[in-house]
Formats: structure tokens, C-alpha cells, sequence
């Protein structure tokens, strides 16, 4: 039960249909496609995220599906709301407020399905896009766009009875979360824009002895990092993201590519669209 890694097989997740989903420019991906004039299309979206899902399913994994509330246009990026640990839920808190909200919904579809809750951020913010477990005992908070110092000490304290320690990782806010720079995908192993993130980081992982997929602070803003392991052997990527994968692929991983365009144009690649609830 619950979540201490990136990697171990995912068992359950949420995911939140994209009924009310639509481009705003609360990013550089969604704000570059809006400028640009180019078509959005929700039957597009719904046709792309229900395949998604059903890719998911296919490899075993339980989806719960969150309700998707009117006017909650970015709910679809289940990420965001917290991050799952051995001990339950930490819910976060937004800082965008068309955003503010989400938390509440996923704490009722949690307790519906018995899930615990360990705790909920009350000060400043704290994103799920910004968090990452490094190892069982490690985890990674970006201090960028979204999340603030304030939210990370409200996370150290929750997570007191977890045995883990908490590194802030500072980043330009033009990234807008973490998990655009930085995902691990296996024991030791992670996608990163090594140029974008700071030195101390870097050194972190160096002693760790991480195997590092380099990618470029252009294809970091493409989501091209922003991949999900389903277990130590397989990753969910997404069909044009085609070096990485194939770099994947040359790593051993076995690589699911569905059509997600929609939302990484929108600022969301596989990982923000799902909220691990358990992996081994």
C-alpha cells in the first residue's frame, strides 16, 4: 500500500477525464500553442486521454478515476494535488487559483475508495509536478513556479513518521515544475536537463552513482522528459518524443508511445496525468 519510489510496479493511480479540459496560457507550452492559433479539440482530448487510460489498464495497472468538476479546465493533470507515501496522501496546495480546489476533490474520492490521508499543506504551496522520490529515503522538491519553501517545510513535517529526507531543488520558474527537468525511472536512473538544474543537485545524483539520459532545455520544454516508469523495466512515454524513447529502448526499457499531443501542448506529458496511489 502506498507509494516509496518512481519506479516500483505501479499498482493503482488516478487519473481525472479532461470533460471541462481546454488550453490556457498559464504556461510556455499551452501560452506558444495559443499564440500560434493552433486547434484545440475536446473530442480530441477525450479520444487520446480514454486511450491512455485504457494503455494503463492494459499493462495492469488500477485506475481510479477522480470526478471532473465544471469549470476545472487543468484538473486533468492529477499530479499536482500531492504526492502518495507509505504512510498515505499528502495533499498539496495549488498556487494558481483556478486551481485551488483540486485538492478537496481528490481527498473525497480518496476516502471513498479508503485511501489515508496523511496530511494537507496549509501554508504557502506545494505541487505535485515538483516532487520526486530520488531513492526510499530521499525525495527531490523544486522550488520554481509552483511550490514555495513555506510548502516544503509543511512537507517535512508531515513527513516526520516516513523516514525520508527532503531536498529543495531550485529552478527557473519558466520550467514550471520539476518533473520537467528531472524523472527517475529506475533504480539509479533518471531522464534530467542537466544544464538547468543546479550543480548541488547534480552532485547529489553524481554520488549516487545515477545513469543520467541527458536531454536539452529545448526538449525539456517539449515534455520530453516527462515520462512515467510503469516498473523497472517499462516506461510511458508518448509518440513523438521519439530520441528519448529511442534512448530508452537502448537502455533496455520497453517503451508504450500513446498519442498524448494534445496535453503535452497543453503542458502535461504522461507523468502529470497520473497520481500514483501504489507501487511496490
Amino acid at each position: 500500500m502506498g507509494v516509496t519510489s518512481e519506479y516500483g510496479r505501479l499498482r493503482k493511480v488516478a487519473l481525472c477525464k479532461p470533460d471541462y479540459y481546454k488550453w490556457l496560457p498559464i504556461n510556455k507550452p499551452a501560452t506558444k500553442v495559443i499564440r500560434e492559433g493552433q486547434t484545440f479539440e475536446l473530442g480530441e482530448a477525450r479520444k487520446q486521454h480514454r486511450e491512455f487510460s485504457d494503455m494503463l489498464i492494459s499493462a495492469g495497472v488500477d485506475v481510479l478515476t477522480i470526478e471532473c468538476r465544471k469549470g476545472r479546465h487543468y484538473q486533468v493533470y492529477t499530479r499536482d494535488i500531492g504526492v502518495s507515501t507509505k504512510n498515505g496522501v499528502l495533499l498539496g496546495r495549488f498556487r494558481e487559483s483556478l486551481r485551488t480546489g483540486e485538492e478537496g476533490f481528490a481527498e473525497e474520492a480518496f476516502a471513498k475508495e479508503g485511501i489515508p490521508i496523511l496530511g494537507r499543506v496549509l501554508r504557502g504551496s506545494l505541487e505535485g509536478g515538483d516532487i520526486h522520490y530520488v531513492d526510499d529515503e530521499t525525495m527531490a522538491i523544486g522550488v520554481g513556479a509552483r511550490t514555495t519553501l513555506e510548502g516544503i517545510k509543511e512537507a517535512e513535517r508531515a513527513f516526520k513518521g516516513c523516514g525520508l529526507r527532503v531536498i529543495p531543488v531550485e529552478f527557473p520558474e519558466e520550467c514550471l515544475h520539476l518533473d520537467l527537468l528531472f524523472v527517475v525511472i529506475g533504480e539509479r536512473m533518471c531522464v534530467a536537463c542537466t544544464e538547468m538544474l543546479p550543480r548541488s543537485f547534480m552532485g547529489i545524483l553524481k554520488g549516487k552513482k545515477f545513469t543520467i539520459l541527458e536531454v536539452s532545455k529545448e526538449e525539456a520544454m517539449e515534455l520530453k522528459s516527462n515520462v512515467l516508469s510503469l516498473d523497472e523495466k517499462t516506461v510511458l512515454s508518448f509518440r513523438e518524443n521519439r530520441r528519448v524513447n529511442e534512448k530508452l529502448e537502448a537502455l533496455g526499457f520497453e517503451v508504450l508511445k500513446p498519442e498524448i499531443n494534445i496535453f503535452t501542448r497543453g503542458g502535461g506529458g504522461p507523468r502529470c496525468l497520473t497520481f500514483p496511489l501504489e507501487r511496490d
